[in-house]
């Protein structure tokens, strides 16, 4: 049976000699760079004999390192020399040459005879495909072994931390702890690699190993059966816009941005002005449940692991009950969501950036749909060319006729709306395939903002510029309206006040509403639509 070494130098030219010429002999050969990295491979591997440059050993490093580790401690170590031997020309006991191969091999076969040494626990590995990944922790629970479970899925590459059988941590993708051992529990295709030995990590996961797989049973095949009736085309999603540019539906009322600290819930349901918002978690909480009863904790995760003590002191044998979420717990997901589809997320991008099992973002997010908070966009409304190929060359010429004179092209287009709706353009616009949008971010105020540059080709280029009617802003409204080829206004936006900078400007205000009947800002090919409208208005064509 072939002897296993842990090859140690820090010269990777020198060790992948030594490693080939070894390996051709018929040894098993692993690789470390230094004291620290062989010992983690020694735990592992349990190598039959260290083989160490002697550079590695700089003041009994590696040695030492190798006898503070109890299960290392009995390991035989060999270290190579140079030329003919040390400082006095002479081999110390555990000292080999270098260029020696046969003599190393057979210095291998005496350090360690294989009867003299237990049975090293070998690499486990296997398809999922073949072996499902909950029948093999189920295996490993039984045997009660530890160590580090690598799993590689086409999606991407996570890790099990098994101590005694137990699932301790797990990481897949950008993903820890139980949403990441969910997710990975339902993959069905991939490679995973068993390696025996004892976790390092912290333990992240505290609910019994058995009782994540009955949930995970429940919860994976729940998943997929939601996945597909909210998006069985892959479809995004977006916040509903308003009919009105009074009101905001957005459950943030008055919070920081979206990840900038912890998420309150707001208790009251009147906006700063005093007027009537309509509240879009109300319909998440059950009938008689009181808004502010109880205050949410300052983090998702806070409260998953509240909601576990208290599911385990409940129910100590039993499965979790089908419903999953405490009412403050689904509130705080209903304000992320919402948060996070001011602009266009598919589902993968949803269940990735919120915390919380994924079974519990779709419920909140099927709830959501069915009141009409969020609505759903097809792939093909995702991205759009501003035009068709065809017509860059009337649209050329349309814009070469807009420039004003005395200002520097490219000329303009401002696009007039209330700062709630400008949110939805400004992403629509970014959606647009001949646009450049610009990379920072916008402005905290409603003020005048780039939205972003068409490019036609030729050389010719038109500019959108956003312009927030809040009225208490109306001084910096000129800085936009200055040279603008026209204003397309969107609603009543800016109403008698808009109309009369235009009046004063000379500018040509278009009602986008009155050139295209009803219109969707999330949908960029309706933007693009209303603007070749605007230019072909403006130009007088």
């Amino acid at each position: 049976m072939s002897r296993r070494v842990l090859l140690v130098d820090s010269d990777v030219d020198a060790l992948g000699a030594l490693a080939s010429a070894l390996r051709a002999r018929g040894l098993t050969v692993n690789n470390a760079n230094g004291a620290f990295e062989a010992v983690e491979q020694a735990f592992k591997r349990r190598p039959d004999v260290v083989l160490a440059a002697r550079a590695v050993d700089e003041d009994s490093a590696l040695a030492d390192a190798f006898a503070a580790v109890p299960d290392l401690a009995d390991t035989p170590i060999l270290f190579l020399v140079d030329g003919d031997g040390g400082d006095d020309g002479e081999l110390g006991p555990d000292d080999v040459l270098r260029g020696d191969v046969d003599h190393i091999v057979s210095r291998i076969t005496e350090a360690s005879p294989r009867g003299s040494r237990p049975t090293a626990l070998q690499e486990i590995r296997g398809d999922l495909q073949q072996v499902p990944l909950v029948d093999l922790l189920q295996l490993l629970a039984m045997n009660r072994r530890s160590g580090v479970l690598g799993i590689t899925t086409p999606a991407g590459a996570g890790e099990l931390r098994i101590w005694a059988g137990e699932v301790i941590d797990a990481v897949y993708r950008r993903l820890d702890g139980e949403k990441a051992l969910y997710r990975l529990l339902g993959e069905r295709d991939g490679h995973f690699a068993f390696s025996p030995g004892e976790p390092t990590s912290a333990r992240r996961i505290m609910v019994p190993t058995s009782r994540l797989l009955m949930e995970a049973l429940r919860q994976v095949d729940e998943v997929q059966r939601r996945r597909a009736e909210l998006a069985p085309s892959g479809e995004a999603f977006l916040v509903t816009e308003p009919s009105s540019d009074d009101l905001d539906l957005s459950p943030l009322h008055g919070h920081e941005t979206f990840g900038a600290g912890p998420i309150s819930v707001q208790a009251a349901d009147t906006d700063d002005a005093g007027a009537t918002v309509p509240d879009v978690t109300s319909a998440l909480l059950p009938t008689g449940a009181a808004r502010g009863s109880m205050p949410p904790p300052p983090t998702l995760r806070a409260a998953e692991s509240a909601a576990i003590k208290l599911e385990a002191l409940r129910y100590p044998t039993a499965p979790p009950p089908a419903s999953i979420g405490e009412p403050t717990e689904r509130t705080i997901v209903a304000d992320k969501i919402t948060a996070l589809l001011q602009m266009p997320h598919n589902l993968d991008e949803l269940l990735d950036e919120i915390g919380g099992p994924d079974l519990l973002i779709l419920e909140v997010l099927m709830e959501l749909t069915a009141a009409g908070k969020v609505r759903r966009i097809s792939l093909a409304d995702l991205t759009t060319p501003f035009a068709p190929a065809e017509h860059f060359p009337v649209l050329r010429s349309l814009v070469t006729r807009l420039a004003r004179a005395g200002f520097a092209p490219p000329p303009h287009l401002v696009i007039a709306a209330s700062a709630r709706r400008m949110i939805t353009l400004s992403h629509a616009v970014r959606r647009i395939a001949d646009a450049v949008v610009p990379a920072e971010a916008p402005p905290n105020a409603p003020l005048p903002r780039p939205l972003g540059v068409i490019r036609l080709g030729d050389g010719v280029e038109l500019t959108l510029v956003g312009l927030p009617t809040d009225e208490a802003f109306a001084p910096t409204w000129p800085l936009a309206l200055h040279g603008a080829a026209a204003v397309v206004r969107l609603g009543d936006a800016g109403k008698e006040a808009l109309a009369a900078h235009c009046e004063a400007l000379e500018l040509l205000l278009l009602d986008a509403e009155g050139m295209m009947g009803p219109l969707d800002l999330a949908s960029p090919g309706q933007i693009t639509l209303l603007v070749r409208t605007a230019l072909e208005a403006a130009a007088g064509v």
